[in-house]
């Protein structure tokens, strides 16, 4: 029986065929909208996967991952016969997708919401899963079986609060990102080539030990300059004016989630 199919072959997709077939020795199948790259083309999408032309060829595995958009699967399952036969596992990773909208589309499925968190270079993918309320111990562990084998797991019950937690697994980091690229960028305005690059260099150095120091966990009363020292209150003064910076991402945040929103389904 094979245990893993995947519907989409993004990133995140190659992503988790890469880590289960890592972990689990076992090809997964996989189907793509636009279909696996030709033969012998560099750019071949999901080499270590068995390509099915039908998506739902995809069915015949115990559970499937779906990384495509919720309103593609359920444009896909909609009248779909197998879809309502299926009795595996759904573990959806379309954020725009509520649990409820899985439930119609597969109606004899386990199906469970989860928030990847791709880790570039890691041979694990930890994830985020939504437990449905009601649903069973020995279904719910059939489930979490399966998700182990992409690395840690954490279980959340609440689907609102779900739908938040999702955009903290690649979403915001990627805005986030950019922000402290533009942070970068205004440190070494003025500065010229190789001294720019040197300034660059020595920010995100800075950066990446500052956050190793970091526990997972930090009180809210921690004050986050105690990792910091520097002459002449240099580094206080930055710090005073954080609130606006705070506001700012609270606001860029509250329009990701008003769009994650609109795209629910």
């Amino acid at each position: 029986m094979i245990r893993l199919g995947l519907l989409g072959a993004g990133r995140l997709g190659d992503a988790v065929a890469k880590v289960w077939l890592a972990r689990t020795g076992e090809e997964p199948l996989v189907w793509s909208r636009g279909g696996q790259s030709p033969a012998g083309d560099e750019e071949k999408r999901i080499a270590g996967g068995a390509w099915v032309s039908d998506w739902a060829d995809a069915l015949r595995a115990q559970s499937v991952v779906v990384a495509v958009p919720g309103r593609v699967l359920l444009g896909l399952a909609e009248g779909s016969e197998r879809a309502r036969m299926f009795e595996g596992t759904i573990l959806s990773a379309a954020s725009s997708l509520s649990r409820e909208s899985l439930r119609r589309a597969f109606p004899r499925a386990t199906a469970i919401c989860i928030a990847p968190f791709l880790i570039d270079g890691a041979n694990s993918i930890p994830i985020a899963a939504l437990r449905p309320t009601g649903l069973p111990d020995p279904e719910w562990e059939k489930a979490a079986s399966e998700l182990y084998q992409f690395g840690e797991v954490d279980v959340i019950g609440d689907e609102e609060a779900f739908a938040r937690i999702f955009l903290l697994g690649a979403s915001w980091p990627t805005v986030v990102l950019a922000a402290l690229q533009a942070a970068a960028d205004a440190g070494v305005r003025g500065l010229q080539d190789e001294t720019a690059a040197l300034g660059r260099r020595l920010f995100f150095r800075a950066l990446r030990s500052l956050l190793s120091e970091q526990p997972t966990d930090t009180p809210e009363d921690d004050s986050s300059g105690d990792a910091v020292a520097t002459p002449g209150g240099i580094t206080e003064r930055g710090l005073k004016n954080i609130g606006e910076l705070s506001s700012l991402l609270e606001s860029v945040f509250d329009q990701m989630c008003a769009r994650a929103d609109e795209l629910r389904a």
